[in-house]
């Protein structure tokens, strides 16, 4: 009997444990996208990323151009 209660204390535990980590996560998921995604001004982190998005297109671009050569 003492078994049985341990283990459903320890799953309790675990449950409780891991709805409050995904609240957590939501919640700086949820910054972060406010933070990194700012736009006025555009932070340092959009920038680079548009850049870097921008970049790997014209490579991807000048890949395919040159593969028909």
């Amino acid at each position: 009997m003492k078994y049985i209660l341990l283990i459903l204390l320890i799953i309790a535990i675990s449950l409780l444990a891991e709805s409050r980590m995904n609240g957590q996560y939501q919640a700086g998921y949820k910054d972060g996208v406010k933070t990194a995604l700012k736009t006025n001004p555009p932070s340092e982190e959009l920038e680079l990323t548009c850049a870097g998005l921008w970049v790997g297109e014209q490579n991807k671009r000048q890949w395919q151009k040159d593969a028909r050569r």
